[in-house]
């Protein structure tokens, strides 16, 4: 961490930490000297400090225990709902391994959507426009950094619940639905109300809303010129047509499969469940028999039957130190086509975009307003052809900036990166002996 950093101790734990802005809303990060990371964040001038579980599993244990969908000798008898359709059965066959591949560090979580895809995939063009995000491995849940200025992490989205959501709605509220999403924690998940395998092959989406006008406001919101705003959505979803995207409720055509779900495989690191996830019962409220979360993640039990609520905060989503995250449709054809539907949209993105002034004004939008001091308004993909820029060689978007931002996002990475190049240490020593 920053040498001239301030330093702040735990009065609960006595951990120093040297902390770090990395917001312009008084949310502060560090790396405690123990490994852990603290958050401490400035409310009617009181700073409330909280430390966030970081030590409190052993990857090695986690590893033992092995893919989270399989843990407590948990049933696979729902795979039997993907029998005679050899493409699902080969994306679930690759998020299985996935899992086994980062269980000692990452804990899962999966997203089932349909109508929405589109409004992700722009969300992930134009964090590859402006940020560098790498948009050809994933979709983007939220863009608009602003929205979460009120609501930044699973504590402040409890408490929202509890004051305002239950009795308005709840989850189908529009102010909980602009920073959370519902998932399941387990590729062969029996509910409640939801099954992951069944969620991927008939998809997953309310109806209660125009998902045009939401493209539209999410441009708008990115400062697209507004006497362009409606030829660029029509373009958009003309070109989600040509690559078998269903457009259906955007005034275009369903993808031709009829299968239109897709599945978003969350990973979180496991210091960082908490502060981004909680348990949840159907509709959102908080599930007090599996909280918190990380413990009942940790743990070896079942995990096919409970559902969890993610706030899908940009300022994580968009850095892999944090969150990793994967794509499978269920619509074969536009599953392999993807990553060439990103390189285009990216590329229809950036003539709009692309231009300094606007990029700025882009930017701004999805700030909410005023813009970091590490922002910088040229291009950072330099003349790159596809969203896999190689102008950054850092796995999120924030190492494409300047240095201070670059410094403070690694901060938060730093006790990982420590713990799993220790443990690598250890592996290559015991092999060698």
């Amino acid at each position: 961490s920053d040498p001239a950093a301030p330093v702040q101790q735990d009065p609960g734990t006595g951990a120093v930490a040297r902390m770090r802005v990395l917001t312009e809303t008084g949310a502060v990060f560090g790396v405690s000297q123990d490994g852990g990371i603290v958050t401490t964040v400035k409310s009617n001038n009181k700073k409330k400090l909280r430390r966030m579980a970081s030590d409190e599993y052993m990857p090695d244990e986690q590893v033992q225990y092995g893919a989270q969908s399989k843990r407590g000798q948990a049933p696979q008898l729902q795979m039997e709902v993907l029998n005679g359709n050899a493409h699902a059965q080969a994306c679930f066959q690759e998020m299985e391994k996935r899992e086994e591949h980062l269980c000692g560090d990452w804990a899962v979580f999966y997203h089932a959507y349909s109508f929405a895809a589109l409004i992700y995939e722009v969300n992930a063009a134009v964090a590859a426009v402006l940020f560098c995000f790498k948009s050809e491995l994933s979709t983007l849940p939220r863009i608009l950094l602003g929205e979460f200025e009120g609501t930044p992490d699973a504590e402040s989205l409890i408490s929202r619940f509890r004051t305002e959501f239950a009795k308005q709605k709840r989850d189908h509220n529009p102010e909980y639905r602009k920073v959370a999403i519902s998932t399941m924690c387990s590729l062969v998940a029996l509910g409640p109300e939801a099954s992951t395998p069944v969620a991927f092959l008939a998809g997953y989406s309310e109806r209660d809303l125009s998902f045009m006008s939401v493209l539209e406001n999410l441009l708008e919101s990115c400062y697209v010129p507004k006497n362009t705003i409606k030829k660029l959505a029509a373009d958009i979803v003309a070109l989600s047509e040509k690559h078998g995207l269903d457009g259906s409720q955007y005034g275009g055509a369903p993808c031709k499969s009829g299968k239109a779900g897709h599945m978003l495989q969350i990973f979180i690191r496991r210091d960082l469940v908490d502060h981004l996830a909680y348990a949840a019962k159907p509709y959102g409220a908080l599930d007090s028999k599996r909280h918190p979360l990380s413990d009942w993640l940790n743990g070896d039990s079942n995990m096919n039957f409970g559902q969890a609520r993610i706030v899908a905060n940009p300022m994580f989503f968009m850095q892999s130190n944090f969150v990793r995250m994967y794509t499978v449709s269920a619509d074969p054809s536009f599953h392999h086509n993807r990553r060439l539907f990103q390189e285009e949209l990216t590329s229809l993105l950036s003539v709009i975009l692309g231009e300094t002034s606007l990029r700025d004004k882009a930017a701004r939008g999805i700030f909410g307003g005023e813009l970091p001091k590490w922002w910088q308004p040229h291009d950072p993909r330099s003349g790159a052809t596809t969203p896999s820029s190689k102008a950054s060689s850092a796995p999120g978007v924030f190492g494409t900036f300047g240095r201070s931002a670059k410094k403070g996002v690694r901060s938060l990475a730093s006790s990982f990166t420590g713990r799993s190049n220790e443990r690598n240490s250890q592996e290559k020593a015991l092999t060698k002996k």
